[in-house]
């Protein structure tokens, strides 16, 4: 109970926010599901400190409005906003967004996977995911495997980025969530195959999918470490904005995204913590491989039997984390 209430009522004032985050001038940043919500508000703090962002998303409609505010509320800013197509449930989708991105650009400062669904219906499968009969429940190829496939393409220019770049200051941040308390043991269910277990439970997928990141963000991390990049994942926060919009129960229905908004902060409030996860100077290589960020900017904890996923079996741990990244490579081997 304690930890909940430390990330959802009594949370520490934001350290980094559009006050105090200095110049990024130079940098060149990708955020996906940046034309709402907390993408939204990131983008716009980013662009106003003179960042090139690129706003990954499926609507070009979408983002290309959310470009036209951002541009319109800071005209002096001497930063860029460029639209990228993605569509995170096709993984084909990922890696020509991955080759769009190569084509333009010499550097990637900053990757925040902050794109997600929650509690999608249970018959809306990701049939756009590759091989089209793969069954892959929407959450898992959206807050997963798409973001995981993202990261492994692009993670060459990171590690070209860091050898220019100040130590620690190259990173990649994988949204997580308060929710991954309701995750089933150890994070996510592995099976005798190696596969994660995903059921019709629409909310036990969805923590399952939170948790998965936790556990890529350090596994992924180990093996970036020696690049000098940084990978580490984050609760943005309990935010209002559409993301529980498909959330109802039998007897209350939508009753349920009402009383949650009462607890809820604005969405510029998960940017702050998004800001952290990516550019506090705390942060550092040597110390926070797979760390997992709390709102709105600190670094918190993880359940005892998820930091127990992170840990090889040699380390005494049980490698659910290894276990996962080896299925999500061999699920996206066609697509590297």
């Amino acid at each position: 109970m304690g930890k909940s209430w430390s990330q959802s009522v009594w949370i520490p004032s934001p350290q980094i926010t559009e006050k105090n985050v200095g110049s990024q001038g130079g940098k060149v940043f990708v955020i996906t599901g940046a034309n709402s919500g907390v993408g939204f508000e990131l983008a716009r703090i980013l662009y106003a400190a003179n960042a090139k962002i690129y706003l990954a998303g499926r609507s070009e409609k979408r983002v290309l409005e959310a470009i036209r505010l951002i541009r319109d509320e800071t005209p002096l800013s001497q930063g860029d906003l460029v639209w990228l197509p993605l569509d995170l449930s096709d993984l084909a989708s990922v890696k020509m967004a991955a080759e769009e991105f190569l084509s333009k650009e010499e550097r990637l400062d900053i990757l925040w996977n902050n794109a997600g669904v929650m509690c999608t219906p249970t018959t809306d499968k990701s049939e756009q995911v590759n091989p089209p009969d793969s069954g892959y429940d929407l959450q898992l190829g959206t807050n997963v495997l798409g973001p995981y496939l993202l990261t492994k393409l692009l993670y060459p220019i990171m590690e070209k980025t860091a050898r220019i770049s100040p130590l620690n200051s190259v990173r990649i941040c994988w949204a997580s969530s308060i929710t991954i308390e309701l995750a089933p043991h150890g994070g996510v269910k592995i099976d005798d195959s190696g596969s994660p277990i995903f059921t019709n439970d629409r909310l036990t997928n969805y923590c399952a999918s939170k948790a998965a990141n936790n556990l890529l963000a350090s596994e992924f991390g180990k093996k970036c470490r020696r690049g000098n990049v940084l990978s580490i994942a984050f609760n943005p926060g309990n935010l209002n904005t559409g993301l529980t919009r498909y959330m109802t129960m039998p007897i209350l229905g939508s009753i349920v995204p009402r009383l949650m908004s009462l607890v809820m902060w604005p969405a510029r409030y998960g940017a702050y913590t998004e800001l952290y996860a990516g550019l506090s100077p705390d942060l550092t290589i040597e110390k926070h491989v797979g760390a997992f960020i709390w709102p709105w900017g600190h670094v918190g904890y993880l359940r005892p039997d998820i930091e127990d996923s992170l840990r090889s079996q040699e380390e005494g741990g049980s490698g659910k984390a290894a276990q996962l990244l080896t299925w999500c490579d061999r699920e996206v081997k066609n697509f590297t």
